[in-house]
């Protein structure tokens, strides 16, 4: 082993721990458990220095405790991308398995053993989660952290394996073993840990994206989130469909009566019944406030109707028990269908505003169609659709 890897590597992975810490400090979950591998690692491998000041039988154990943490933490950080907590007790009882036989192998003072049994313990550890992995691969990144994580558990498998050609002849710190380990270390820990903190930084960039899209309180897309998504529709084929504008009737009165805890509750449960009767390709957004909007793809306004309906009667008759109002909560729905002369959504979004506004001046707690701006139609036709004047 030379000097320069002894100092090298402990040092490289002790300053990937330091990386993969910050990235975990910005809500990355899997990032903690990337920085507590490599903070493991870095410790084995400075292990000789310890032996150096200290010689004592005790740091080759504390050596294999310390890389056996090391990959069941890199099991873990690999299966938070992939199926989180998939086999944990088989791999925590992999590694206490592997600890085991390193004790017993030190206790017979049988080095080869120790090192097969730390080696092959590792190659497990890191093994495994290449197996709930192998179907995950959802992006590049995924599979070059499946290729790297492939690597190092082949470098385990190999290196355990031929221990006692390796090893033979001379102590562990001038042998081939030791060489081989260091060198591959070297190499395959830094693939390991770019391909992982590639991984972890597009994470990272995805969650901003969704939440520079997404309204927070109700999970819903928001204004931008919706312009985005009809755009990339538009960039595909043209847009057909009709529009649904829903607005919360007295959600003012809401607020002051009973406080905005109250009145996001009131948003978390219209969201959610929004999402219940939306189609499957449907765009759903909150504009803000208590205004919400539906573009229905390749929908006529008759059964855009029949959706606005459903929506305003599972409203009347479910929210205000949920949230434990006394009064009823209703809500007031507008409705347009995109025209082949629409120079964009927002002309259709316009009259939909439109129809909205005849549904609260009309009596509120009812759906209202217009298909041209300057001409309103008269309300949507519905035994079950009465003016409740609040």
């Amino acid at each position: 082993m030379g000097e320069n890897y002894a100092f090298f590597l402990p040092v490289m992975m002790a300053s990937f721990g330091v990386v993969f810490a910050f990235v975990w400090s910005l809500r990355i979950r899997a990032a903690g458990y990337w920085s507590g591998a490599f903070f493991s690692v870095a410790g084995g491998f400075a292990v000789p220095a310890g032996f150096a000041l200290l010689p004592t039988p005790l740091w080759g154990f504390v050596a294999d405790l310390l890389f056996a943490s090391g990959f069941l933490l890199f099991s873990q950080a690999l299966l938070e991308r992939w199926r989180p907590n998939w086999m944990l007790w088989a791999r925590v009882g992999i590694w206490a398995l592997s600890l085991l036989f390193c004790a017993a192998a030190q206790a017979l003072d049988n080095l080869p053993l120790e090192l097969a049994a730390s080696d092959f313990g590792c190659f497990l550890m890191i093994g495994l989660p290449l197996i709930a992995g192998r179907d995950r691969m959802g992006n590049w990144s995924d599979r070059i952290l499946f290729s790297a994580a492939v690597l190092v558990a082949l470098d385990n498998l190999i290196r355990g394996s031929t221990v006692p050609l390796t090893l033979s002849g001379g102590s562990f710190l001038n042998s081939d073993y030791a060489f081989l380990m260091q060198a591959l270390a070297c190499v395959l820990g830094l693939f390991l840990a770019l391909a992982a903190l590639a991984a972890n930084m597009l994470d990272l960039l995805a969650r901003y994206r969704r939440d520079a899209l997404q309204d927070p309180l109700s999970g819903l897309l928001n204004r931008r989130g919706f312009d985005e998504a009809i755009a990339q529709r538009t960039r595909k084929q043209p847009i057909r469909g009709s529009l649904i504008v829903c607005d919360i009737d007295h959600f003012k009165t809401v607020n002051d009566a009973h406080g905005h805890a109250l009145g996001d509750r009131v948003i978390v449960a219209l969201a959610r019944i929004l999402m219940q009767f939306a189609p499957a390709d449907a765009v759903t957004a909150r504009f803000g406030g208590e205004e919400f909007i539906l573009f229905l793809p390749d929908t006529h306004a008759a059964r855009a109707a029949a959706i606005a309906n459903d929506i305003r009667e599972s409203i009347a008759q479910e929210v205000a028990g949920q949230i434990g109002l006394a009064q009823p909560l209703t809500a007031s729905f507008g409705l347009s269908v995109v025209q082949p002369g629409d120079a964009a959504i927002h002309e259709a979004i316009a009259r939909a505003d439109a129809a909205l506004y005849d549904a609260k001046t009309r009596g509120r707690n009812r759906v209202c169609v217009r298909r041209a701006l300057a001409v309103p139609d008269e309300p949507t036709a519905s035994p079950k659709s009465h003016a409740q004047s609040r």
